[in-house]
């Protein structure tokens, strides 16, 4: 790929200034909406003129699409703003329509069921709540509308609601997860006539607390989504002949049926993989060679998915799976079945396999970089914030400058840690490499990303990782800040995005990524306070305010975070040895019977919950029980989840 295909970034102005382009001219359906819809939610979020105009326009393009039409003639009358034009910010993609595998006819099914179930007539408001509800709620609004209900249609957030007079509320929104954002607009909803909620579930226990709060609640069930239809029996191999363009020449492949267990993850779940992931199916194809083994995985179908198409087509790489065919909402991979995890310490070759990987896949996969007004991505402010203590834009400018010395490329799905693997020939493999590009919570296109993480997947350390990067990039130039960067940067979203439900295995692994996480970031925050004192004239060098151990029970105990702000831990004496560790681990095995997984990482024992977030207030008294059988209450640590040494300080 060269520089003249270089991928654009999904900005605001780039899809006003697409919309403007094509007036008067044939458009995709699913495209045309999902660009008014950014647009519209773009101007509510920031609360500027035009929010209403570009709301009308959705709805009367959700009226069309609804209707069955797959191509608009792009209204002539698009009256958008010049700082519409001009603003280079990301879409804000909605996780439900850009990764979990929620598409537009789930939200036309959705209203059909409330319009089978409701029990009364009269007015209604539906109220997309921002960001992933207001790219549902107009296709809601328009079912609802051609069966005769009086409707109008509004985007909310909590705390600020439109006029509702004596309509009911129907709040849409994303798949949720707890409910409580839900619940709490429910109650809040001004107006006599009350609220009822509307939603995609993966699990009808998701909403199980709005019902219990006696909230009225519409939902449609996974197995009725429409991505989780696509790979039933039959409907597959229909899609593949009707929208399949396959990378291999000759005759196209034929499904020649489905893997036993892992027919559809949706309905099947696999396992290690999470129930909010798009569904998947493992497959065996007919070819002229022989009978191959595929997976077929969701691809959103409209805008959002458009990058992710390009990098399925586009990489070329022994180390990730082989791309066999792409369709609008389907990517068919060669099927990898893990046969090793990697362990703590791979063979130093894999760390090397691995930057090779990651530097390939920025060659192909550039992006264009950032024009002038791009803004500065908010995460950097967060993290210049934690390290200087204070609102410093130097610090933020200092940051991203330090980001900005590889070119810009396609982040690899925020390059997961668990997905690295070998494979049943003892190859290393790297699944999930087809992005699901320009994610809100990663603002940042840089390949320092996907090299950073690799500190975490393969517990090497920054150090490592630098070296690599220094051998095949020549010039002398020392990369550990930039990769401090990263990190911190990484490990923000990611901290906040480690399953929070857990089989021993999962909870194994996610204990292990946690505390690998977290002791990068605080040897990453050391690193970069040092490097923004050297260049802050006159400022004096501070002692990093990096906590590494607990004095409090953690809220959430797997929750790695930037790692300022705390109260520096004293310095702590070498763990136990001998007689000591006997009775360290029979302390644990006592407290931790039924809580707690104890996973061993070099000279440290991580304790896993087993349990989801709702038993981890029981499990933390449990905590506080366990300093006490300790020869040394110090023993026990924090660092993304409860540790407790074994031998060297952890």
């Amino acid at each position: 790929m060269t520089a003249s295909t270089a991928i654009r970034p999904l900005t605001v102005g780039r899809l006003a200034r697409g919309l403007v382009a094509q007036a008067g001219q044939p458009v995709p359906a699913l495209r045309c909406y999902e660009s008014l819809a950014a647009l519209w939610i773009r101007c509510c979020d920031i609360g500027v003129p035009g929010a209403q105009l570009l709301q009308e326009m959705t709805f009367r393009a959700a009226r069309r699409l609804a209707a069955g039409e797959d191509t608009f003639v792009a209204p002539e009358d698009y009256r958008i703003t010049n700082w519409l034009l001009k603003d280079e910010s990301l879409v804000r993609l909605p996780a439900s329509l850009a990764v979990q595998g929620v598409e537009w006819q789930d939200a036309i099914a959705l209203a059909r069921i409330w319009l089978e179930v409701r029990e009364q007539d009269g007015p209604v408001l539906v109220a997309g709540v921002r960001t992933g509800g207001a790219y549902l709620a107009p296709l809601v609004a328009a079912q609802l509308e051609a069966a005769g209900v009086d409707v109008r249609l509004a985007s909310v957030r909590p705390g600020v609601w439109p006029e509702v007079g004596d309509r009911r509320v129907l709040l849409v929104d994303d798949p949720p997860l707890t409910g409580r954002t839900l619940r709490s607009l429910a109650q809040d909803v001004p107006g006599p006539a009350g609220a009822e909620v509307l939603v995609p579930v993966f699990d009808a226990a998701d909403v199980q607390g709005l019902r219990e709060a006696g909230i009225a609640v519409t939902v449609l069930p996974r197995e009725q989504w429409q991505s989780t239809r696509r790979l039933q029996p039959g409907a597959l191999s229909v899609y593949l002949t009707a929208a399949a363009d396959w990378q291999c020449a000759g005759r196209p492949p034929a499904v020649d049926g489905f893997v036993p267990g892992r027919e559809n993850s949706a309905l099947v779940p696999w396992p290690g993989l999470r129930r909010r992931s798009p569904a998947k199916a493992a497959i065996r194809l007919c070819t002229p060679q022989g009978v191959r083994h595929a997976v077929a995985g969701w691809v959103p179908p409209g805008i959002f998915g458009d990058a992710a198409r390009a990098a399925a087509t586009a990489v070329r790489s022994a180390v990730p799976p082989a791309t066999l065919a792409v369709a609008p909402a389907l990517v068919i991979s060669e099927d990898l079945t893990p046969a090793a995890p990697l362990g703590p310490k791979p063979a130093p070759h894999r760390l090397e396999e691995a930057v090779d990987y990651v530097l390939a896949r920025a060659r192909q996969l550039p992006m264009e970089p950032g024009g002038r007004g791009t803004p500065m991505p908010a995460v950097l402010h967060m993290v210049a914030r934690a390290i200087t203590g204070e609102d410093d834009p130097a610090a933020a400018v200092r940051l991203h400058h330090l980001l900005s010395a590889l070119a810009p490329a396609l982040p690899d799905n925020r390059c997961e840690a668990e997905k690295w693997f070998l494979d049943d020939a003892g190859r290393l493999r790297k699944t999930g490499h087809l992005a699901h590009a320009y994610r809100r919570d990663n603002e940042l296109l840089t390949p320092l990303l996907d090299l950073a993480a690799l500190a975490v997947a393969f517990g090497s350390g920054l150090e490592a990782v630098a070296e690599s990067l220094a051998r095949r990039l020549p010039g002398g130039r020392s990369w550990h800040a930039a990769l401090a960067v990263a990190l911190l940067c990484y490990g923000t979203a990611r901290g906040e995005q480690l399953p929070r439900t857990y089989n021993p295995q999962r909870a194994a692994e996610t204990a292990v990524e946690a505390y690998r996480l977290q002791r990068g970031m605080s040897e990453a925050a050391g690193l970069l306070q040092h490097v923004l004192n050297d260049t802050a004239a006159g400022r004096k060098a501070a002692v990093p305010r990096v906590v590494h151990r607990w004095s409090q029970p953690p809220g959430a105990l797997v929750q790695p975070r930037l790692p300022f702000g705390g109260t520096p831990a004293p310095e702590t004496r070498p763990g136990p040895e001998d007689e000591e560790r006997e009775m360290t681990l029979k302390a644990v095995a006592r407290r931790a019977e039924g809580r707690f997984h104890p996973v061993r990482e070099g000279q440290v024992l991580l304790l896993a919950p087993v349990d989801g977030p709702s038993a981890w207030p029981q499990a933390r008294p449990a905590l506080e029980d366990l300093a006490g059988l300790l020869p040394r209450p110090a023993l026990l640590g924090w660092c993304g989840v409860p540790v407790v040494s074994l031998g060297e300080a952890g």
